[in-house]
């Protein structure tokens, strides 16, 4: 199930971790804010990245993994908003950049080669649909408050640290509440633990905390430091881009002309949101 999933994985994050967690300044140490407020806004940051991760697990059971990806990465658009209202000054580069990079993402999510997959998401909304976008919009908060967390003088490292103890918490707590659901005999409860005799899943689990769990989660906040959420989300929406790429090389699967056109987009959008295309002032 989703959250026996999520625990297994959270556990499997939170081990990367544990050196870090076991040292005496694993909150940043000298030079960085500590105290309650540290604590505060890690579990903060584990409860959107939670939000996110499970709605858009909830969703797909739903509705489709394409309109997951594609309503996921509304969050390209969620995002220079929050941050605007936040009191954060967004340039019109950077609104140019998020609405060539949406775009680009709406086009490579309808790359399937078919009439059908392009009528499918011409449709109506589905409870999946809306749990997408609310995980979206959970994500742009996510990375917004990295932001604004790295601002107060908090430790990125630091805090990605204890945000996945405490999102492993939070998983954990719901892998309990599936097996409970199980083992009482609620009506439509999934076994919980299927296919844990596969090998192949636990490494593809292992992979994906060890990489997109950890590594991941250490350089988007090391980099969130001197980069804007605005403009985070941007670079963020190349996901779908590099997505493509992975199962291109591992799967055989190639994209077609909507998806190199929507990548493209994704690529210039970010290139805009970047100031790359400004002329650099001269002192």
């Amino acid at each position: 199930t989703a959250g026996v999933l999520g625990g297994v994985r959270g556990v499997m994050t939170m081990l990367c971790f544990l050196p870090m967690l076991l040292k005496k300044n694993s909150t940043g140490g000298p030079g960085y804010k500590t105290g309650r407020g540290f604590w505060f806004s890690a579990a903060e940051l584990a409860f959107w990245n939670f939000g996110n991760q499970g709605l858009c697990n909830v969703a797909l059971l739903f509705t489709d993994a394409t309109r997951v990806s594609f309503f996921t990465q509304a969050s390209i658009a969620f995002t220079p908003f929050i941050a605007s209202l936040g009191g954060d000054k967004v340039s019109s580069a950077t609104w140019l950049g998020c609405a060539l990079a949406f775009c680009g993402v709406a086009v490579l999510g309808m790359d399937g080669g078919t009439a059908a997959a392009a009528a499918e998401l011409s449709g109506g909304f589905n409870i999946g649909d809306l749990c997408a976008l609310a995980g979206a919009a959970s994500y742009s908060m996510y990375v917004y408050r990295i932001g604004q967390f790295a601002k107060q003088g908090f430790s990125g490292e630091g805090l990605q640290v204890w945000k996945n103890t405490f999102l492993a918490l939070m998983y954990g707590s719901w892998a309990l509440f599936d097996v409970f659901s199980f083992t009482s005999g609620a009506a439509g409860a999934a076994v919980p633990w299927a296919g844990w005799q596969n090998w192949k899943v636990w490494a593809l689990i292992a992979f994906s905390a060890i990489v997109p769990g950890c590594v991941a989660d250490l350089t988007q906040a090391k980099g969130q430091e001197t980069v804007s959420a605005s403009e985070t989300s941007v670079l963020l929406a190349g996901e779908p881009l590099f997505a493509a790429i992975f199962a291109a090389v591992t799967l055989g699967e190639l994209l077609g002309t909507m998806g190199y056109v929507g990548g493209a987009l994704i690529i210039f959008g970010a290139l805009v949101a970047g100031d790359v295309f400004t002329k650099e002032k001269t002192a």
